[in-house]
């Protein structure tokens, strides 16, 4: 043991034997020394959400989700500065809890009032590390609308959405979903990471299915927006990806990025590694919409209409290109580090729970075209997505099951302009410069809304129509894209991602736990957003047999 394990154990064991009352009063004491430490030089009025308001979020939702008679509550709540629904300290930011009309308070006729504008500019500079001047301030106000309307209409817009799904052909590459190859020169880039080893040539592979499904998720997702060329030129994006998204947590609280961790170190050499891929991938951009010559030769032809029309509003605006690196490194990292986490345990859940791999194979089979080919070994040659959206209700309350128990998403906003909010008895002024949160995630795993909270139940959302008469998937209180009218900008493209890959790898594959037996679900860790496994989960991974007995049946 090292001295600095042994200076820790120590301290651990004389922590465990204090009072409960000394334990609430150190640990108040060093939230405070920490607080004063690492956010003493925030401004209240600054158009940035305080580092302290994660933190201070994370322990209302600790203390509302124990017991209410316990001296930290106790002091908590009569330092807080509002009563009722309001559960934050400082007016620089208030954490709801249990407010009612949140979807009023976020709707599109508030938005004079609060806005998600100066959230995003506060979090384009702490992930990035951009200094705060009136320049920068300019160009995203200048920006702001031309640079999320393209996203708005392809991510979030039906026809755009499956117009962008189509060109990933999930049917050519799920059907090469597992090479069944150890050789690096012969894997597909999703499986580099999944650590495979070929049980049988041709039939069967171990692997590790999280990196597997999360590294296959995104390249999917990364092409039909960025082109093929960012993806190929870039042989540890996605690795990096995964490591960036590691500090962006510590990032979120302001934790500097000098922070003798290992995750640190990593995540920002990621960052590093990322943010220069991009900016060389934005250059080949700009020259291709100039007609120049492009850098290296790079086929730039088939990147989106997104990426074109963000790459001239951000020239238009004199974006520098590291400040465009930035800017698209925030798409690339949104559009993955949400869903391929999600997907991962919806495939883990699928196939973990017994009798639901066939179930589903029933339901999705109508809106699946099979090859002809290879006899009792198919591939994919159609996904009916919008088939699949309007009919397999039991696959969308898999998905909505999935998201209430593996992902938390919050909503934040800025006020703008000072308003008045009824909260039953109470009535809150809020005031220009200051945030507010809402934690969606803390009702999830509530037993009066969610009986058997931490079991996952596949039909859990399904409810009787009543002018139909059919079992139809509802969302309920569920809220996994947050609240009001600027919910998360990439649900409709993500809902057809996890639909779609999930009915596509049910179909195509069995997988089954390495040695036969049981399932075994690793603990959740992580949060808010989505959850990681604290371990990997190792797999067989086999082709699914037509016309004969599968090893899932």
């Amino acid at each position: 043991m090292t001295v600095e394990n042994s200076i820790v154990q120590h301290a651990l064991t004389v922590y465990h034997d204090l009072s409960t009352a000394t334990k609430a009063t150190l640990a108040i004491s060093i939230a405070f020394i920490l607080y004063r430490l690492l956010f003493r030089h925030e401004s209240t009025r600054r158009k940035e959400l305080p580092a302290w308001g994660p933190i201070e979020m994370g322990l209302v939702m600790y203390l509302l989700d124990g017991a209410r008679n316990g001296i930290v509550y106790r002091v908590y709540s009569a330092i807080r500065r509002y009563g009722g629904s309001f559960y934050g300290i400082s007016s620089a930011n208030q954490t709801l809890i249990g407010y009612e009309d949140v979807d009023r308070l976020f709707s599109s006729q508030m938005n004079h009032a609060l806005s998600i504008e100066w959230h995003g500019y506060g979090l384009f500079l702490r992930f990035f590390g951009f200094p705060d001047t009136p320049t920068l301030k300019k160009k995203v106000e200048s920006t702001f609308k031309p640079w999320h309307s393209p996203i708005e209409r392809v991510f979030n817009n039906d026809a755009g959405a499956t117009a962008a799904f189509e060109r990933g052909n999930l049917p050519k590459i799920v059907s090469e979903f597992v090479s069944f190859s150890q050789e690096k020169e012969k894997m597909k880039r999703w499986e580099l990471r999944a650590d495979i080893k070929v049980i049988k040539q041709g039939e069967a592979v171990e692997a590790n299915l999280s990196a597997l499904i999360m590294d296959f998720g995104a390249c999917f997702t990364i092409p039909p927006i960025f082109g093929h060329d960012l993806l190929d030129r870039n042989p540890h994006l996605i690795e990096d990806i995964w490591k960036f998204d590691h500090v962006v947590p510590l990032l979120f609280i302001n934790m500097p990025t000098w922070a003798p961790f290992k995750v640190m170190k990593e995540g920002i050499e990621a960052r590093k590694r990322l943010l220069a891929g991009v900016e060389a991938f934005s250059r080949r951009v700009t020259q291709f919409q100039r007609g120049e010559k492009v850098d290296d030769g790079a086929d730039i032809s088939d990147v989106s209409d997104v990426v074109l029309e963000r790459n001239t509003a951000l020239e238009r605006n004199e974006w520098s290109y590291q400040e465009r690196a930035a800017s698209e490194l925030l798409v690339l990292f949104a559009s993955n580090t949400n869903t391929q986490p999600v997907l991962f345990w919806l495939i883990l859940y699928i196939y973990s729970t017994p009798g639901l791999v066939n179930t589903l194979r029933q339901e999705v089979a109508p809106f699946i075209t099979l090859s002809d080919s290879h006899h009792d070994k198919k591939g994919i040659t159609a996904i009916n997505t919008s088939g699949l959206s309007r009919e397999c209700q039991l696959l969308k309350s898999i998905i909505l099951e999935t998201l209430r128990l593996a992902f938390g998403a919050v909503s934040t906003r800025f006020v703008k302009r000072p308003i008045t909010v009824q909260d039953g008895n109470h009535n809150h002024k809020l005031y220009p410069g200051t945030f507010l949160s809402v934690p969606h995630s803390f009702f999830q795993r509530d037993p009066s809304l969610y009986p058997d909270p931490h079991k996952f139940v596949p039909d859990r959302f399904l409810e009787t129509d009543p002018s139909s008469g059919k079992l139809v998937a509802k969302y309920g209180k569920l809220r996994p894209w947050g609240a009001g009218a600027s919910m998360c900008r990439g649900r409709v493209f993500a809902e057809k991602e996890l639909m779609a890959i999930g009915a596509a790898l049910v179909t195509l594959w069995d997988i089954s736990p390495v040695g036969g037996g049981e399932w075994t679900v690793p603990e959740m860790v992580g949060g808010p957003g989505p959850v990681k496994p604290k371990e990997e989960v190792r797999v067989v991974i086999k082709r699914r047999v037509f016309g004969g007995v599968s090893s899932s049946e």
